[in-house]
């Protein structure tokens, strides 16, 4: 019974480690910018975006207001350039997307 065939849990950390790099070497994508997004994910973060800058927009508004003691003027104006930010993003990420596609279908065809 000299089995030398060590279980998940005589192995140390180093070891599992490095065996799930050499694992994971042997996926096709080099970083997880390379794997292939699913639509849903892209529109969801895509509508996440949108709602994050617009809310955080409204609730710095929202504090310098009551810092200041104005009207809701820091509420509106930061609302807007939340939700343009939160367009900005939306645009270069769309566009980034229209980019690599096209890299795809021009590598497709050489």
């Amino acid at each position: 019974m000299g089995e030398d065939k060590k279980t998940r849990q005589d192995l140390s950390f180093d070891e599992r480690l490095q065996q799930a790099q050499a694992k994971a070497k042997g996926q096709s994508f080099e970083t997880a910018e390379d794997q292939p997004h699913s639509p849903m994910g892209v529109a969801f973060k895509m509508g996440i975006e949108l709602v994050v800058g617009s809310g955080v927009g409204a609730f710095i508004g929202f504090w310098f207001d009551r810092w200041f003691g104005t009207a809701p003027i820091f509420l509106v104006v930061l609302l807007i350039l939340g939700f343009a930010s939160g367009i900005r993003n939306v645009v270069k990420e769309a566009t980034r997307m229209n980019e690599a596609e096209e890299e795809a279908e021009k590598a497709k065809k050489d």
